[in-house]
């Protein structure tokens, strides 16, 4: 699907529905000349990041489009929006569990408690 026909099919949905661009814009709180900017097929002046893909989740849900499939098409038309992969994992040592707890920082409150030092090799 190119760009163009990712606006079209977004304007058609929204034109059926009888939803005007300020209405659209009302409902989202997101400027309708964005709105028409993306039915056309040109966002490069969209702001990056999330708020590119949370605009066309608000536009999806005010239409009554499913979301997520939106979302991913629009990702799959503009790939600059897409969601960035997730970062490295860090070193195993630096490795934390779900509270936030490193080796590093467990060796410290021991070493701090009993006043050893902890030497853990691998």
């Amino acid at each position: 699907m190119t760009r163009q026909t990712f606006g079209q099919k977004l304007r058609r949905e929204r034109e059926r529905r009888r939803i005007t661009l300020t209405q659209l814009a009302t409902r989202t709180k997101v400027s309708a000349s964005l709105y028409r900017s993306l039915e056309s097929g040109n966002c490069a002046r969209w702001p990056g990041g999330i708020y590119g893909r949370g605009f066309v989740r608000a536009y999806a849900e005010a239409v009554g489009l499913d979301a997520d499939d939106t979302v991913a098409l629009f990702s799959e038309c503009y790939p600059e929006f897409a969601t960035p992969p997730p970062p490295d994992a860090p070193p195993p040592d630096e490795a934390q569990d779900e509270t936030g707890v490193t080796l590093e920082k467990v060796k410290a409150a021991i070493s701090a408690l009993f006043g050893v030092t902890v030497n853990t090799t691998r």
